[in-house]
């Protein structure tokens, strides 16, 4: 009983964990998604502070949670804010934890809970985004200011045992909330109890012991929230949970059992005993069953709302977008076909430009599709024979160009541990570049192979002897809708090695490029072998 009663906390305590672990992420992906709109980084790289602060002003309506927000430049001094207070920009702010946190490695950071300067007291912290031009240099810094009593609202409505309770530290060790205690002001650092240090170091489990805060005797779970340092603590006093009472009232009627063995017999008093403890375990076990299914249903319902709303994205621009699209192509080809003897040679210049900038336009919408489908389709783990993937990609090139002579060499028995539909996408990719831009060179030679990098690693490789790329301009690789070299010379959409690179990520590796201008290019990449 006193395990089965330990497991049910510690179980508690690890579902909150896993669902605050997702909240942290839904809250940076909102800042994330706010900093990364195109007309914000616009009025920002144009120093129009005011302008961009004021593209966020239904942000705090429509998220309820954030109370403020505010826009730093790169040394930390604040240049606007929304809702906006006297008197506070043009001050530096450098010394903040979330500066020092965001400017460590220009990553989304989540700050400890601080009680913020302005009137009302209200207890917060702050997630904070680089704002990065599209050379992926940073322009400044954007901080959502989170209210964490409304944030974490629902926590206090998480239905517990008599007198249980539960609280979230941060990562560094400050009591952020309490359910049993919501409105509270004074923010209280717990960094020196046992439970909490333990937290700070990623650990997770359930004790009895004397708890310093409600001096007695408690159960205590806890678990760590992984990625963000901050912890969940759940805690009952023992006289209060229901299955430890029960535990002890158990061994007070076994020790008057043993006075009874003499009247009625050891074979009844076990009998009993048994019947009692299973019905009362079968009850335990179907309440705690019956929450943890409520929470996996409402999950998995989430999880079916956003997956539904990009399925209806996905085919907007599938069907809304194309249709326009056909229909200038489809008049276009009509003008020319019958009105070409009153155009003059400009005229049909300008229509069979109007048709190729359409025609592209389909093929941008082609690849958007793929890009986002990359990251929703399921992955099925398998052993993959890359070698003839790779050659048989080659094979399909070679065939749609049965002219050109392309000297390509694959390495045999390169296998790796992935989804194969996935990986064929990205060697298709890899490859069809490095047979696109060989088509210059008098011998042009492609490879496909494995190799130890300087880190001792083993990298699978594709090189090309082509016109290759300026190293200065890497860091724009991998985002989509980037170009190396213009349309004119190399036909493509630019999305590529940004399917390549999703793809690799998805898998749990990385990937690299190294190229000279007019040497060609090798890019490596990562995966379970």
């Amino acid at each position: 009983m006193t395990a089965a009663a330990l497991a049910r906390r510690e179980a508690v305590a690890q579902l909150v964990a896993a669902m605050l672990a997702e909240k942290f992420g839904r809250s940076s992906d909102v800042a994330v998604a706010l900093a990364t709109r195109v007309r914000f980084k616009e009025l920002v790289a144009a120093g129009k502070w005011d302008e961009a602060i004021e593209i966020m002003h239904d942000v705090p309506l429509n998220f309820p949670y954030i109370d403020r927000l505010f826009l730093a430049d790169v040394d930390g001094t604040l240049q606007a804010d929304m809702p906006a207070l006297p008197g506070v920009r043009g001050i530096d702010f450098s010394s903040r934890d979330w500066f020092r946190g965001v400017s460590r490695n220009w990553q989304p950071y989540v700050s400890p809970v601080y009680t913020r300067a302005g009137a009302p007291k209200l207890n917060v912290f702050a997630i904070a985004v680089p704002v990065k031009n599209t050379a992926g240099r940073v322009m400044a810094i954007l901080v959502l200011k989170i209210h964490i009593e409304n944030w974490l609202q629902w926590l206090a409505e998480i239905d517990l045992e008599k007198d249980a309770s539960t609280y979230i530290v941060d990562s560094e060790g400050q009591l952020a909330f309490h359910s049993k205690h919501g409105g509270q002001k004074e923010i209280v650092n717990l960094s020196s109890m046992p439970i909490v240090q333990k937290l700070r170091r990623g650990e997770q489990g359930v004790e009895i012991g004397f708890d310093a805060a409600g001096h007695e005797q408690s159960i205590t779970a806890y678990a760590a929230i992984p990625g963000y340092g901050w912890g969940v603590v759940v805690q009952q006093p023992v006289r209060s949970s229901h299955a430890l009472a029960a535990r002890d009232n158990q061994l007070r009627q076994l020790l008057v059992g043993y006075g009874l063995i003499l009247l009625f017999g050891l074979t009844t008093a076990i009998l009993i005993l048994r019947i009692v403890s299973a019905r009362q375990k079968a009850e335990s076990d179907r309440q705690l069953q019956a929450t943890l299914e409520r929470h996996v249903l409402e999950r998995t319902m989430e999880l079916q709302a956003a997956n539904r709303e990009l399925e209806a994205f996905s085919y907007s621009v599938s069907h809304d977008l194309r249709a326009p699209l056909r229909s200038i192509d489809g008049f276009s080809l009509a003008l020319l076909e019958d009105y070409a003897e009153r155009f003059d040679d400009q005229a049909k210049d300008y229509l069979n430009r109007i048709r190729s900038a359409t025609q592209r336009m389909g093929h941008l919408i082609d690849d958007m599709l793929i890009l986002s489908r990359v990251t929703r389709v399921e992955m099925r783990r398998a052993p993959v024979d890359l070698s003839a993937l790779a050659t048989n990609v080659l094979e399909e090139l070679q065939k749609n160009e049965p002219e050109r002579k392309v000297d390509w060499r694959v390495e045999p028995a390169l296998t790796a541990e992935g989804d194969v539909d996935l990986l064929r996408m990205v060697l298709a990719n890899l490859l069809d570049n490095a047979w696109k831009y060989t088509a210059r060179q008098k011998l042009p030679r492609i490879e496909v192979g494995m190799a130890r990098n300087a880190g001792g690693a083993m990298e699978f490789f594709v090189r090309d002897n082509g016109v290759g790329f300026d190293m200065a301009y890497a860091g724009k690789l991998f985002g989509a809708f980037q170009r190396m070299h213009s349309a004119s010379e190399f036909p493509g959409t630019g999305v590529g090695l940004a399917i390549v690179q999703r793809v690799i990520h998805r898998h749990g590796g990385q990937v690299r490029g190294e190229a000279a201008v007019g040497r060609g290019a090798t890019f490596y990449f990562t995966l379970p072998v």
